[in-house]
């Protein structure tokens, strides 16, 4: 067996984040993954500017484009576009993201090793033991960031939330003409029910087109992402890619996200908010905690916790109460929905100030009438 400090299971931005960071403290760092990388994941590839300065890192290497602005539609009637003075996200693939991040973790000193599955995992109060097909690790600590639909928290014996929503998205080699209309724009489509959003994610030679919306809509998803295409003009467009996959969304600071020496990261802790559906900024936020644990604290499962209830569980709450009341909105009263959206600019600066890393979901939402009295009857619900 080989000893190590942490071992870290899963290769994405949570993982290779943490990994970095720990190997750079001196930490002796296993980082597995069980796909060789680089390699594909089934992403919109938006990192949000907050998610940018938690990295650490600068992504200018990896970043294929830059969103200042986003157009929102219903079913593929624009409604409005809205501008940011500063930038609000960059796009990336995930294949050379991750295998950026995954580098910068080996420079630091974490060993990695892809494809390279944990076919096991015996998690006790003061030491892991990991099978792989290269033989046994054992570690102080284990940190778990394979994601929504990974194996490993569940062998770890944490209870999985039932709480989810389906995701589609294809990457489309558009015409120039397409890739030019969305240059530094994402598109929003709205109008689905039960609730969820199509998206628009513009990438160099490609746009990342996708759906979100709620399980028991997944059936239905390829269906309406093809009409999607339809009404973007991209019926006729090769498609690169499918994929299909969940979300997992943490509702509870009851849902334990560490046990004995095992701590969830990212996606595998369902840190994901039910507004956008985006995860990479918690990802990293949530390596940031956990590697700050480990380093600094005694007990580092109970300081993690209430770092995650603290600092992220908040936001996801927040976001919550903001995704009830807007997707209500848009399918009860499009017509409120429209023009509230497009002449109450404060709510686009809102949205703007939490995507660049200036403000929260849970500060704007305490600003607004009533936001605190319907994110506790929201709770309570």
């Amino acid at each position: 067996m080989t000893d190590w400090d942490a071992i870290v299971i899963g290769a994405g931005p949570a993982g290779a984040i943490a990994a970095r960071r720990l190997a750079a403290a001196g930490a002796r760092t296993l980082l597995l993954e069980k796909q060789s990388l680089p390699r594909y994941k089934a992403c919109g590839g938006g990192v949000p500017a907050r998610a940018e300065a938690l990295l650490g890192i600068p992504i200018a290497p990896v970043v294929e484009d830059t969103v200042d602005a986003i157009e929102v539609s219903r079913f593929g009637a624009t409604w409005f576009r809205k501008r940011s003075p500063r930038p609000l996200a960059s796009m990336v693939m995930r294949d050379r993201f991750d295998a950026y991040l995954a580098d910068a973790a080996t420079a630091a000193g974490a060993e990695l090793r892809d494809d390279c599955p944990a076919q096991s995992v015996a998690a006790q109060h003061d030491r892991v033991e990991v099978e792989t097909p290269n033989g046994r690790e054992r570690g102080q600590w284990l940190l778990v960031a394979d994601g929504a639909t990974g194996p490993t928290a569940r062998s770890c014996g944490f209870p999985i939330s039932g709480a989810r929503s389906a995701a589609y998205e294809l990457e489309v080699a558009a015409p120039q003409a397409a890739l030019e209309r969305w240059r530094n724009a994402a598109n929003v489509d709205v109008g689905y029910r039960p609730w969820g959003y199509g998206w628009v994610f513009p990438k160099e030679r490609t746009l990342s087109i996708g759906l979100v919306t709620a399980p028991a809509r997944g059936r239905a998803i390829r269906r309406q992402a093809q009409r999607y295409l339809d009404r973007l003009g991209l019926a006729e467009a090769r498609i690169e890619r499918v994929a299909g996959h969940p979300i997992r969304y943490r509702r509870s600071r009851s849902e334990p996200v560490a046990r004995g020496a095992a701590l969830l990261l990212g996606d595998a802790a369902g840190l994901a908010d039910e507004f956008t559906a985006e995860g990479i900024a918690y990802a990293v936020h949530s390596a940031n905690l956990a590697t700050d644990a480990i380093l600094n604290s005694d007990r580092p499962a109970a300081a993690y916790s209430a770092a995650v209830n603290s600092e992220i569980q908040p936001e996801l709450d927040a976001a919550r109460t903001i995704s009830r009341l807007y997707y209500f909105c848009v399918a009860a009263w499009p017509w409120l929905a429209r023009h509230a959206s497009n002449l109450v600019n404060y709510l686009w600066r809102a949205f703007f100030r939490v995507m660049r890393g200036e403000s929260t979901y849970a500060a704007e939402l305490r600003r607004l009438p009533g936001g605190g009295a319907a994110q506790r009857l929201l709770a309570a619900s």
